[in-house]
């Protein structure tokens, strides 16, 4: 007897699996030709459910309006255009179909689950968890997995990462090596930076299926974060071994080697990575910057050109385009490069202050003096725009005459001090050694951190004795 059961069940699924198919083949015909005809509630579930797991979703809607045409009354299809609302982001036409089902189908877990789901998305989270634990209670045992994923998913999706953690350690004792819900348990301790946990449960996971791509990818991202780059590099390597085509373990793969000083392996691996996905921006940038980091300003400036090709307003590129640029001597594209720059972003006196210094090289004073006075309006108290203006001055204006121009600017204000650095400079270079100390004093006193900045650019200060016994004493 038990045999003859077994026969009559493989016989009715195969029987069913093909009454399936009649059914999505007439569907099929039926849409194709723009008519409608009838269909029992179970067939339209089956089609309803064949094409939503296919995601072939204007299918699967289409199937449910015209099943709910035919059997209005259906709380099963009513609660399938539920999931369907939700995936649309329709929540309050799910919510008004919900609330409804809620009263007639109260012990439906699927019900209690979507409901939870929309307040979740509306922030509302004690009404989520509310519903939630009724669909918990409700769900079979079969099911109760499925719907601790998908709950905690959703958590996660919205950021409460602390009510996924509170759900999954609850059921980990009787799922302690389901894959979907460690990662959930994984990614809200990442998100709150609880990185020990994360890798500790991403170790977890690999106990279980060491080839799971995805575990290694992350750890590495959480080993990044711990800023142990070695052993994130190490991560980033056995993912590419199993998943050969995933770009971004290249990509996370060079920025862990950047990090380690490895440039040229870094460069390798950006090469890899653009090998597999698109040129971008980021990462010619990335590139120029390892260039960069090695000492060839050539090729940083052709990579940092590359990314302003692709981005013309990525400022990063920008700006290193036009430092290195400026190294290697080709002034107009260091123009070219902070003109852009300062476009953008006009309130930066450093962006102003290079484009002048780039024009000074192309023998553009007039131009070069426009920038660095826009420098110096942006930042009056920057002790670098001073001592630009002051060179450019000397260099380019025959009649300029340094004490009076110092003392024109203290008797103007006394309380920058940028000025008295700019003036122990110059009283230095004209042997009047005892008010170039005397505003030395006053502006290390204003401005501490600037002092190392104006001895290394100006060493013959600390070669005067009273400077450098001061300096001595004070450091």
């Amino acid at each position: 007897m038990a045999q003859n059961q077994s026969e009559y069940m493989q016989e009715y699924s195969h029987a069913d699996q093909e009454g399936t198919r009649e059914a999505i083949d007439k569907f099929e015909e039926l849409i194709h030709f723009n008519q409608e005809s009838y269909f029992d509630v179970f067939q339209i579930e089956s089609i309803f459910d064949y094409y939503h797991e296919k995601s072939q979703i204007e299918k699967a809607e289409k199937a449910i309006c015209m099943g709910l045409k035919q059997h209005p009354d259906s709380t099963s299809l009513q609660l399938r255009l539920s999931t369907l609302y939700i995936e649309q982001y329709k929540d309050e036409e799910a919510l008004t179909t919900l609330n409804f089902l809620k009263e007639v189908e109260n012990n439906n877990s699927e019900v209690f689950l979507n409901l939870g789901i929309i307040y979740t998305r509306a922030h509302e989270i004690e009404n989520a968890i509310s519903n939630f634990e009724i669909a918990l209670k409700l769900c079979s045992e079969e099911d109760l997995a499925d719907y601790v994923f998908e709950i905690s998913f959703n958590l996660n999706q919205e950021s409460y990462y602390e009510h996924t953690k509170n759900l999954v350690n609850y059921y980990l004792k009787v799922f302690p090596r389901n894959e979907n819900i460690l990662f959930e348990l994984a990614y809200a301790h990442d998100k709150l930076d609880e990185i020990d946990n994360g890798i500790e449960v991403y170790n977890k996971l690999l106990d279980i299926n060491p080839y799971l791509e995805n575990a290694w990818y992350n750890i590495g991202i959480l080993f990044n974060k711990k800023e142990n780059f070695t052993q994130a590099i190490e991560a980033y390597e056995i993912t590419i071994a199993i998943a050969p085509n995933l770009p971004e373990a290249y990509f996370n793969k060079a920025n862990s080697l950047a990090q380690t000083g490895d440039y040229t392996g870094a460069i390798n691996s950006y090469t890899e990575y653009l090998s597999y996905s698109f040129p971008n921006a980021i990462t010619y940038y990335y590139m120029g910057d390892c260039w960069e980091n090695i000492g060839n300003f050539y090729l940083a400036s052709k990579f940092y050109k590359a990314a302003v090709k692709i981005d013309p307003e990525h400022m990063e590129s920008l700006q290193s385009l036009g430092r290195t640029s400026y190294k290697v001597q080709d002034y107009e594209t260091s123009i070219f490069a902070f003109d852009k720059a300062v476009s953008i972003d006009p309130k930066s006196s450093d962006l102003w202050r290079a484009l002048g210094k780039s024009y000074k090289k192309l023998k553009k004073p007039a131009e070069a003096k426009r920038c660095l006075k826009r420098a110096l309006i942006n930042q009056h108290q920057d002790t670098k725009n001073w001592i630009e203006m002051y060179q450019f001055l000397s260099e380019n204006e025959t009649e300029f005459n340094e004490v009076p121009f110092i003392e024109l600017l203290l008797s103007k204000d006394q309380t920058n001090g940028a000025i008295h650095y700019l003036a122990a400079i110059i009283y230095n270079q004209a042997n009047k050694q005892k008010e170039s100390l005397k505003h030395l004093v006053i502006a290390r006193q204003i401005l501490p951190e600037d002092l190392e900045l104006v001895l290394n650019k100006y060493p013959s200060l600390v070669a005067m004795p009273e400077i450098a016994e001061y300096i001595n004493t004070q450091l």
